[in-house]
């Protein structure tokens, strides 16, 4: 199981180190040398029970479920300005890193992987944000010309799409280079999942000579969808769906990276070798994508399946926006936003642990049913967000195992059926109501 209170106790015992504390301080020292009614321990308890309702309200509820002395608002936000975000990111390595490195043998078995591949997806995203001078200087904006100014920051997400579990994530100005941040992703992600194998899948957004060239030389597996004009001239010779192409790396093609060490890579290697596959996506529409796997490892089905598990991605950004509203913030100061963005992804984290456990509960009952019942992912984060900080802090472990255990028993009774082929067209405008009938808040 994913998420037991062993597991929970673990993240728990993390942030009572030293080195979580330190981390907590950021660039002052100062910082929680006081025993204050708002250690980071109790403020990070505070971040992952927060509602979106008014900060007063969410403090009198946190200080309700611990039984806790009340702080005021400007003492807790006080407090709040000196957490450092990256410790609320570090907390969500640690937990990641424990799943991936589990201490008890029998629960490798929850690590999902495809041919003892994980699967992962990398996609950027733009987060509106409160629109202040400060927000608009440091995050940049999200408008169209000659509309009202908004702010917002961009949000880069590396994605296991098997286990759906956020692997890192990184905060950036609205526009930033898609690449680079899953480079940095990619660099520091080893040690969280012990070194194992990995299928990088990437849209029309990632292909470049940045991406296959380094990526062909260490063996990195990949699949990214090409561009309608990528390598065209090549893949106008081809003379089946599935082909090896040889790309020759022409002056025009290396002139964008020249007096870059990427340059002088490019040189030595003259070519490139890439198997383009044609697949076909829902409406019959065909694209190519470019990949490094050999059909002795995946066929042509198997690369189209392969590639369509990159919309995990998307969900993931989905499960951050509506259900989890990542939008909707503390205050205006960059510090709370990146609190309240790195806490939303930890909880994203927990709630499919907990979606994970009970969807293993509700298979295990084998009901026949016309289509494949999944977990409801709304309900799943309405539970999270009204039980889990009681059972946190419940001290009888006796007791706080059946809260976990309820609460994943809870999911077990509400599921949705996946309908093969069912879609509908994406709808670009503000819808008409703030409260739509279908898209219901889940607290």
């Amino acid at each position: 199981m994913r998420f037991t209170p062993q597991k929970i106790n673990n993240d728990t015992t993390y942030t009572q180190t030293p080195q979580f504390t330190n981390t907590c301080r950021g660039t002052n020292p100062q910082n929680f040398t006081r025993n204050r009614k708002m250690p980071p321990q109790k403020l990070i308890q505070t971040l992952l029970n927060k509602k979106g309702t008014t900060t007063s309200t969410d403090l009198r509820r946190y200080h309700k479920i611990t039984n806790t002395k009340p702080i005021s608002k400007p003492g807790y936000l006080k407090q709040r300005e000196k957490l450092n975000p990256k410790a609320i990111q570090d907390l969500t390595n640690y937990h990641n890193t424990n799943f991936y490195n589990p201490q008890n043998p029998t629960d490798e078995k929850d690590i999902q992987t495809l041919k003892n591949y994980l699967i992962l997806a990398g996609d950027g995203s733009s987060i509106n944000i409160p629109t202040t001078k400060e927000t608009l200087k440091k995050y940049g904006n999200n408008s169209k010309p000659q509309t009202k100014t908004q702010a917002a920051l961009g949000l880069h997400c590396l994605y296991d799409v098997l286990n759906k579990i956020i692997l890192s994530t990184s905060i950036n100005r609205n526009r930033f280079n898609e690449i680079i941040q899953l480079q940095k992703h990619i660099e520091k992600i080893s040690p969280i999942i012990n070194h194992r194998k990995t299928i990088l899948t990437l849209d029309r957004a990632y292909p470049s000579l940045t991406i296959f060239a380094p990526y062909l030389l260490t063996n990195q597996k990949f699949i990214v969808r090409l561009k309608k004009a990528d390598f065209l001239a090549e893949r106008e010779t081809m003379q089946t769906n599935d082909q090896w192409l040889t790309i020759p790396l022409t002056k025009a093609r290396m002139a964008h990276y020249k007096g870059t060490p990427l340059y002088d890579l490019l040189k030595q290697m003259q070519q490139l070798t890439l198997r383009i596959v044609n697949i076909s996506l829902e409406g019959d529409e065909m694209v190519s994508v470019a990949t490094n796997l050999s059909e002795l490892e995946f066929s042509s089905q198997e690369i189209s399946q392969l590639y369509g598990l990159r919309w995990g991605v998307e969900q993931a950004f989905d499960m951050l926006k509506n259900q989890l509203q990542i939008e909707n913030f503390t205050g205006t100061k960059p510090i709370l936003l990146e609190q309240d963005v790195f806490s939303c992804v930890y909880l994203c984290n927990l709630a499919q642990d907990m979606i994970f456990d009970a969807q293993q509960k509700y298979d295990a009952q084998q009901k026949s049913m016309k289509h494949k019942m999944v977990i409801n992912r709304a309900f799943a984060v309405g539970v999270l967000k009204d039980d889990f900080l009681g059972a946190l802090v419940e001290s009888d472990f006796v007791r706080r195992e059946g809260l976990f255990l309820g609460m994943v028993e809870a999911l077990v009774g509400v599921v949705l059926p996946v309908r093969p082929g069912r879609h509908f067209p994406r709808v670009r405008r503000r819808l008409a109501s703030k409260f739509s009938n279908t898209r219901k808040r889940c607290f």
